[in-house]
């Protein structure tokens, strides 16, 4: 048992009964009217709605996280909130509050003690549903840095340390798990390719390019249905080239060297 968490069924709030019946139960989450509804008023019945906002509001004093989304007609808390990835989950953090990657990325990299094997449920199962959202949780921080990184406002000081996290991460993740979701490797082929852009002298660019190769490659033979196929192929094919032209290059470089 978690005797400090609290569960808040956000869907459940929306019917009469339930927060007079649940609310009881739940001490030190505060409630400000009866029933939970995007729209805030006064019912005909007499009960008074409140919206999330005003929800998380008036429990500023609690840490909140959210688990499997929130309720998409419900968009008042992103005046003043972000979701930050947490797992299987995601916290609700007040906009004010400046988000650190490195930081995020250490405090959320061993969250997770899951397990199940990938693929291990029959897929008409809720089981296979239940493994499969925990396991694409562990890439949740990766996704959500890169995610940061691929937005034009970012300078490119913070894009680059986005990037390379996002990196670090993947790589970390598939490296660690001989079977895992096939989404996995066209994400991090994605990662590896970005860092190729970045030309930091970090990593080596060779090593990048057939990383890009390996796992594009391994993606399109499991991700056959992806419209995106020809277009992952042809970048394949250029990558190849790429390839060729940097090994033909260090093989001009080291030459003369060899010769001295």
């Amino acid at each position: 048992t978690r005797p400090d968490v609290t569960l808040v069924d956000q869907e459940m709030m929306t019917y009469p009964w339930y927060l007079p019946k649940v609310a009881k139960h739940l001490p030190g989450v505060v409630f400000p009217g009866d029933r939970w509804n995007p729209v805030e008023g006064l019912l005909p019945d007499g009960s008074v709605t409140f919206n999330l906002h005003h929800f998380l509001k008036v429990n500023k004093h609690k840490e909140t996280f959210v688990c499997i989304g929130l309720h998409e007609g419900d968009p008042t808390w992103k005046k003043d909130y972000s979701l930050w990835p947490w797992g299987s989950c995601d916290k609700l953090v007040p906009s004010e509050v400046a988000f650190n990657p490195a930081e995020w990325a250490n405090r959320t990299r061993n969250l997770y003690n899951w397990s199940e094997g990938y693929g291990r449920f029959d897929s008409s199962t809720w089981e296979a549903v239940a493994n499969e959202e925990m396991w694409q949780a562990r890439m949740k921080t990766a996704f959500f840095l890169f995610g940061l990184g691929e937005m034009p406002s970012v300078s490119g000081e913070v894009k680059a340390q986005l990037y390379t996290l996002a990196y670090n991460l993947y790589k970390e993740i598939v490296s660690a798990h001989e079977t895992h979701p096939v989404n996995w490797h066209k994400n991090y082929a994605i990662a590896c390719e970005r860092m190729l852009r970045l030309h930091l002298g970090r990593e080596d660019p060779e090593e990048l390019l057939l990383e890009t190769i390996k796992h594009f490659r391994l993606y399109v033979e499991k991700a056959e249905d992806d419209p995106q196929q020809d277009s992952i192929l042809e970048a394949i094919k250029h990558l190849k080239k790429e390839l060729r032209k940097l090994r033909k290059k260090k093989r001009g470089i080291k030459g003369p060297h060899a010769s001295s």
